[in-house]
């Protein structure tokens, strides 16, 4: 079982905000793609379904999963959508974009083992890796990082993890290999 991302009320009332603008806005043509836009060669790569299956790192037991990446408002997100196959319920919706002040890849996630959403920073692709992180004010609160590890142009894999002094040190939750199925 996974530990609670942390959960604050502004971020569902955000991510409340966010999702009738963005579904308004993606129905919207603009003349010219918008600044802010995801990294072309990202969005290629995980755009489409892609199918996994790997391990929870304590237990050893079994997991498989869907994810979903759809791009949308001219390349400037990524819907992405992961769903553990039964006997595992975990799911998420999230989104990726980039914030307009400090150019860095942000990832608003909700998930049905969660209460609000969680907002995830990436410093972008970084050596075949592309690593998402909360940052919490409390050095003391629990971190979490979803790692995606690109292995060629149809693969990746994942690791989730997740810490309790400030990023010192890291508990494995999960791996998991995916395929590109479209």
């Amino acid at each position: 079982m996974r530990p609670h991302l942390f959960a604050r009320p502004r971020y569902a009332l955000l991510f409340c905000v966010l999702s009738p603008l963005i579904a308004s806005a993606s129905s919207t043509p603009t003349a010219a793609p918008a600044k802010g836009a995801l990294p072309p060669d990202m969005v290629a790569y995980f755009a489409g379904d892609w199918t996994g299956s790997g391990a929870f790192a304590r237990s050893g037991k079994p997991l498989a999963s869907d994810y979903s990446f759809v791009p949308d408002i001219e390349n400037q997100c990524l819907v992405v959508h992961q769903k553990e196959k039964p006997p595992n319920d975990f799911e998420f919706v999230a989104l990726w974009s980039v914030d307009s002040n400090t150019g860095e890849l942000v990832m608003l996630l909700v998930s049905n083992h969660e209460h609000g959403a969680s907002v995830l920073h990436s410093s972008g692709w970084q050596d075949g890796k592309l690593a998402f992180e909360t940052a919490p004010a409390d050095p003391k609160a629990l971190i979490q990082r979803f790692t995606f590890y690109r292995d060629s142009a149809t693969a990746f894999h994942t690791m989730y993890e997740w810490s309790l002094d400030g990023g010192k040190t890291w508990a494995v939750g999960d791996r998991q290999s995916f395929t590109k199925s479209s």
